[in-house]
């Protein structure tokens, strides 16, 4: 697995929101950061590592910093 799958899969099974605010296990985000993402971007981050999901991480995190 590379790098990057390694940290998602950490960042998923942990319990610390990138904002730091506290979020479920196999959580993307916290809800509050989830819930301000657009429809089409919450839907997308139930991709499958290597299937999607690290372009959409990628999006969502780039559209929660204003980016």
């Amino acid at each position: 697995m590379d790098s990057l799958k390694v940290e998602l899969v950490r960042e998923l099974s942990g319990t610390k929101c990138r904002c730091g605010r506290t979020k479920k296990a196999n959580n993307t985000f916290c809800n509050k950061c989830y819930f301000k993402l657009p429809d089409d971007m919450r839907f997308a981050l139930y991709r499958r590592l290597g299937s999607g999901y690290e372009e959409a991480y990628d999006a969502a995190v780039q559209e929660l910093r204003g980016e």
